[in-house]
């Protein structure tokens, strides 16, 4: 599920600017020497974020932050609280499919 997020909503800090992740040799510029070569590409970067790895704070610092869309309706945000429902509450095990859901 990480490698999917970036795949499809990554980008990258560059110089203070959004660079998207399209290529490795961004990532390879950027994260080659503050992680002395460790992460050179985006699954590189996926398995820091997974395992919270020794990088995971630079990788994390470099990534730019993204927003998911919101699968509710305006019905459903005004009218249909907890109690009543719905999309809200515990996944548990659905956690993947709603993320693909809203990418």
């Amino acid at each position: 599920m990480i490698s999917d997020i970036i795949h499809r909503r990554g980008h990258g800090k560059v110089d203070g600017k959004r660079i998207p992740l399209s290529d490795n040799v961004v990532i390879e510029k950027e994260l080659s020497d503050t992680t002395d070569g460790e992460v050179i590409c985006v699954e590189d970067m996926v398995e820091e974020l997974h395992n919270v790895g020794k990088q995971f704070g630079i990788v994390n610092r470099f990534l730019w932050p993204f927003q998911l869309a919101s699968v509710r309706s305006k019905f459903q945000k005004e009218k249909l609280n907890f109690k009543d429902g719905g999309d809200y509450g515990d996944r548990g095990e659905e956690m993947d499919d709603f993320i693909r859901q809203i990418l």
